[in-house]
């Protein structure tokens, strides 16, 4: 397994952008039978990444990643070549529908907002005025050392929504990596030289093929995202540890991921005219699972009607 958090320790400034440390809350917004089964079993889902989203937004960091290598000449040729064909293969198999994009590793990802009150998110969770949203809210800390707890060794961090900031990280991996391979070529090729230039290679693949998996488009900013991606072996083993749910016509996999009653700070019940009802119904369902000493919040934003 690629040690992920090894590779970020190698660029502090992109891992202190994607997260700077501080412990905050996350919110897990979901609908209100989503919300029974997650209370109700204590688990909530690692999903494939790569079915989540349309393919816009999926291959949105492989174009990003190529128009850049093409907009900076002064990149050794020989290994931005590779890196360039590898995305944009991976890009044209998802746009096709080939099934060739399929590693030898997995992405799964549970999806947070910073933000306990969102009306965006809210709008995707709610039907009209009589049916509304939750979000669940988790202690960061807490959530992320019990993962670690159960093997799920996890990268993590805000999605990075503006471009300029996006091309920012990917400069910075691009030179990190490019000087290492340029000072190897430099040297007396040897076996051991050409086998620490395939490692910078493999190295430059994993790390950006990881960070792309936290850029979105700008357009998607009012979301706040948060995202704790854990990466599996695509293996018969995984098959067995993973499950399958159906959600608009797709076969998604997913990874179950059992947490820790005391890693939940909150839940917060979204925008409703009846919100009073919606309270102590809440309250009610909470008791029957063990979250009665939870806090609920409802939210603050007006409802027009």
């Amino acid at each position: 397994m690629i040690d992920y958090d090894s590779l970020l320790k190698k660029i502090p400034k992109v891992k202190k952008i994607l997260d700077d440390g501080t412990n905050t809350n996350l919110y897990h917004y979901t609908k209100p039978e989503k919300l029974l089964s997650i209370l109700e079993s204590g688990t909530i889902r690692f999903s494939n990444a790569l079915y989540l989203n349309d393919k816009e937004e999926v291959t949105y960091s492989y174009k990003l990643i190529v128009n850049l290598i093409n907009e900076m000449p002064k990149l050794n040729s020989d290994l931005f070549s590779k890196i360039k064909d590898y995305f944009y293969k991976k890009y044209k198999n998802i746009i096709d529908g080939n099934d060739n994009f399929l590693n030898k590793y997995e992405y799964y990802t549970i999806s947070f907002s910073t933000d306990s009150d969102n009306l965006t998110l809210w709008n995707n969770y709610s039907k009209g005025q009589t049916y509304t949203g939750y979000n669940i809210g988790f202690c960061k800390r807490d959530l992320i050392e019990d993962m670690e707890k159960q093997g799920f060794h996890s990268v993590y961090g805000n999605i990075i929504y503006n471009q300029e900031s996006q091309i920012t990280i990917l400069k910075l991996i691009f030179e990190k990596w490019n000087k290492q391979f340029e000072k190897l070529i430099t040297s007396k090729p040897t076996p051991k030289n050409q086998e620490k230039q395939q490692d910078v290679l493999f190295e430059l693949i994993d790390i950006l093929s990881i960070i792309s998996l936290f850029f979105k488009n700008p357009h998607f900013k009012d979301e706040k995202e948060y995202r704790i991606i854990f990466i599996s072996n695509f293996s018969p083993r995984t098959y067995k540890q993973t499950k399958i749910f159906e959600k608009n016509g797709l076969f998604i996999p997913y990874i179950e991921y059992k947490f820790l009653k005391r890693t939940v700070s909150s839940i917060n019940i979204g925008p409703t005219l009846d919100e009073n009802i919606f309270y102590t119904s809440t309250c009610r369902m909470l008791s029957n699972f063990g979250y009665d000493k939870k806090t609920i919040n409802r939210s603050k934003i007006p409802l027009r009607y």
